[in-house]
């Protein structure tokens, strides 16, 4: 399943711990939910990228909103542990789908950042 969710989503040195749709309604349309982790022994700096000791397991859960399936909004959840880096302090620990204080995935921004090409 991981080399599946990895070519969908476009996102490498991760692992999918589940994946499920989520439909409340409070949401105007149903969310696929993605539950990745960075692997084992990625923990790095989000500030300097250096590989970090674990500090704990931080404070929670973090969402990330990722580009759409078809008719399906996508969305990543994840536990963000923090690291204890020498130079920059206790920090949340990196990950390879965003970037710090973003909450959009790289792919979304990625997009968003080419030109608007008119096909006509």
């Amino acid at each position: 399943m991981d080399g599946i969710c990895n070519q969908l989503l476009n996102v490498k040195g991760m692992v999918v711990e589940d994946a499920c749709i989520v439909d409340s309604p409070l949401r105007p349309v149903p969310v696929l939910e993605v539950r990745p982790r960075p692997r084992r022994g990625m923990l790095r700096c989000s500030r300097c990228g250096r590989r970090r000791h674990g500090y704990d397991r931080g404070g929670g859960v973090r969402r990330w909103r990722h580009q759409d399936f078809g008719c399906w909004r996508v969305g990543l959840v994840a536990s963000m542990p923090r690291v204890d880096c020498p130079e920059c302090g206790v920090v949340v620990a990196s990950v390879p789908w965003a970037g710090p204080g973003s909450r959009f995935t790289v792919c979304v921004l990625s997009s968003w950042s080419r030109p608007f090409r008119r096909f006509f």
